[in-house]
């Protein structure tokens, strides 16, 4: 999923979301943490936990309704997973120094971990599913027909078929000055 196609809100997210896990990543350096310092590091890890998990609920939505290709992009959406897991363990660990064996806290730790991606999924399923998940583009508007969609863009229109988000099939780009290209397009590439 490129973040950069899709509402420009998720870019803030992802910024937000990269911030606080530097924060909590180098605060991890710190020897002598006081009792302060542990709980910005615990609120900067919850944080950055929570923005990974509404990240990753919607990559897993995209990737289902509009496709995917085996590209930087997809490459990069892979490795959120991995710091996901890696904020999980941060957040596990955390509460385990700070609370021991109590399974209360225990139980607290999992619902933190589980919960924004279990509600972020699923909110984002049922308002994105399938040709739905056009509806995240400003750029993007769904047509009669379901393989066809219509993108404007900053120079020009595109009708045609997509594939996460890019050009991907028959379709016709319209430039602003005129020009047009009606045929076969890959991953967001007119085929000459």
């Amino acid at each position: 999923m490129n973040i950069n196609l899709v509402h420009p809100y998720l870019t803030y997210l992802l910024y937000f979301v990269i911030l606080t896990g530097l924060a909590a990543w180098i605060g991890d350096f710190i020897k002598n943490k006081s009792g302060t310092i542990l709980i910005a590091l615990s609120i900067s890890n919850i944080l950055s936990l929570i923005g990974f998990s509404i990240i990753n609920a919607l990559f897993l939505v995209f990737v289902f309704s509009a496709g995917f290709f085996l590209n930087f992009d997809f490459l990069v959406n892979v490795i959120w997973i991995f710091v996901y897991i890696y904020c999980a363990l941060e957040i596990l660990k955390i509460f385990d120094e700070a609370f021991g064996d109590n399974k209360k806290y225990k139980l607290i730790s999992k619902i933190i971990i589980i919960g924004p991606f279990a509600v972020s999924f699923i909110i984002f399923y049922f308002l994105y599913n399938g040709d739905n998940i056009y509806k995240i583009s400003p750029h993007c508007e769904n047509t009669n027909d379901p393989k066809i969609k219509v993108c404007k863009y900053s120079n020009g229109t595109y009708t045609g078929e997509m594939k996460a988000f890019r050009r991907h099939g028959q379709g016709e780009y319209i430039w602003d000055t005129g020009k047009t290209f009606k045929g076969e397009w890959i991953e967001g590439k007119a085929v000459k």
